[in-house]
């Protein structure tokens, strides 16, 4: 394969090599999609020996900014020059796995050390940057042969077992770049499957939220769903079969967002779980399955009491005692499972989910539900719904959840004008009167205060307040129905 590289970065990748000779490589993905032709922001560069030491000087040569973490033997500069790329420094290392599922020990190591500790061939290539060999490629694993292939393999026999989320990554490589898993890693991944379960619901969810701000992302759900990853994660999770279609409703969601909503900043991964759960109330995943696992993947979400107890419950037994005590009846069919030090309970048949922690039992609140519950909202904007109706209806959900909505082909013109006028019009709109305008007009603090904005406020979004002379007028005239 041809190496291609831009001018731009062939000249700051010589200025490494000047300050680190022979001792310093480009490493990684950054030479997997040199060689595919692929654009790659990210410039990983390994050092044998002190790889801050060299990113100091780079950042001295760059006028940039250093940033380090010598516990772990790592830098990034960051150039003043927006035609210099950021660079992520570390120095060579080993790595020896204790147990499964488990992050490894790492030690200092040399180049051939660290390209063979890595995940699959294709990735464990490095390029020299020495000026007298710049970009010569080390390839120790055949991972050349495998770009060319298009196939996934991993380096060594036990590499999912060592670390599970690789099955992930194998997937995620193989739907990028409609590249083909090995039929021995295969069989590998097959057998790891099981250890899945070890792995911690944060490094789950970070491999997911990897996948789903891929292009290519529907593909790579599809090769997990053929593994059967997501029954193995949580018992009773299955792909929604609409998931197709709802990426390429969050697909537009953040087109249009990005043109159209530029006073605050959506939260992009809330947009992808959101659609990959399912927008469609029959066909995605039910909302109690949801909060399960924004539970067990620490999605974003609140714990809310529903009982404090006496005593520390042991085991599952006494949990199912104690939360019948409350009132709370259990079917056969509910499983128990231990994650982040409390107890999540999954009744499947009437279809619950509760937590208990800490001699209290709660229930899951999280906004990964907030589409399913938006759509019977939508069913009741109507032509002659008013500006403040709306308003009302839509101001409590996420506005992830309504910019969704927005998108989603499968509402009537009439919602998408509602919805549309509340993003644009009525969300951005600020109360003409406030807080201390009451109280300039003699209202003293209390209950009353909120209900008599919110009539001024909802008076202002129908256009009949328009001036704070109107919404003085207003507040004489709620005073007046007060005293009669």
């Amino acid at each position: 394969m041809k190496l291609i590289i831009p001018d731009a970065l062939s000249d700051s990748l010589r200025e490494i090599g000047k300050i680190g000779g022979k001792h310093v490589y480009l490493v990684g993905g950054s030479v997997r999609d040199l060689l595919l032709k692929r654009p790659n922001l990210d410039i990983d560069i390994v050092v044998e020996g002190d790889a801050i030491s060299v990113a100091k000087q780079l950042q001295e040569r760059w006028n940039g900014t250093l940033q380090t973490h010598p516990q772990f033997g790592t830098a990034t500069v960051t150039p003043e020059s927006l035609t210099k790329p950021k660079v992520d420094f570390v120095s060579s290392r080993s790595e020896t796995y204790q147990k499964p599922a488990t992050l490894p020990k790492v030690e200092r190591g040399t180049i051939v050390q660290d390209l063979l500790r890595r995940d699959f061939t294709i990735n464990a290539l490095a390029m020299c940057l020495d000026n007298n060999s710049f970009g010569t490629i080390i390839d120790k694993t055949d991972g050349l042969k495998d770009l060319k292939t298009g196939t996934i393999r991993v380096i060594h026999n036990n590499s999912y077992i060592d670390d599970p989320t690789r099955i992930f990554r194998a997937c995620r490589y193989a739907g990028r770049y409609n590249f083909q898993i090995s039929d021995s890693d295969n069989e590998r991944i097959h057998k790891a499957i099981p250890l899945i379960s070890q792995l911690s619901g944060e490094r789950i969810r970070n491999e997911i939220e990897n996948i789903l701000a891929e292009e290519n992302a529907p593909k790579i759900i599809d090769i997990l769903d053929e593994f059967e990853v997501f029954e193995d994660i949580f018992f009773g999770w299955e792909r929604p079969s609409t998931f197709h279609y709802d990426f390429q409703t969050a697909q537009l969601a953040f087109s249009w967002s990005s043109e159209h909503i530029t006073d605050t900043d959506l939260d992009h991964n809330l947009i992808h779980w959101l659609a990959f759960l399912g927008l469609d109330n029959k066909q995605g995943l039910p909302i109690y399955i949801i909060e399960a696992l924004s539970f067990k993947l620490v999605l974003k979400h609140q714990l809310r009491r529903i009982s404090n107890l006496q005593k520390d419950l042991l085991n599952e037994v006494e949990i199912r005692s104690g939360i019948e005590e409350i009132g709370i009846s259990l079917s056969k069919d509910t499983k128990f499972e231990f994650h982040n030090g409390k107890c999540c309970i999954v009744d499947n048949e009437n279809e619950k989910t509760f937590v208990y922690g800490d001699k209290q039992f709660y229930q899951v609140q999280t906004p990964n539900t907030a589409f399913r519950k938006l759509q019977p909202v939508i069913g009741t904007l109507a032509e002659t719904t008013k500006k403040s109706d709306i308003y009302h209806i839509l101001k409590p959900f996420p506005l992830e959840a309504i910019v969704l909505a927005f998108c989603n082909k499968n509402i009537s013109e009439t919602q998408r004008t509602k919805i549309g006028d509340y993003l644009l019009n009525l969300r951005p709109k600020k109360p003409i009167i406030n807080g201390d305008d009451l109280i300039e007009w003699g209202e003293e603090p209390s209950k009353n205060f909120e209900r008599l904005l919110k009539v001024i406020f909802h008076d202002q979004l129908d256009g009949k307040i328009k001036s704070k002379s109107d919404g003085y007028t207003r507040y004489q005239q709620l005073k007046n129905q007060e005293r009669a």
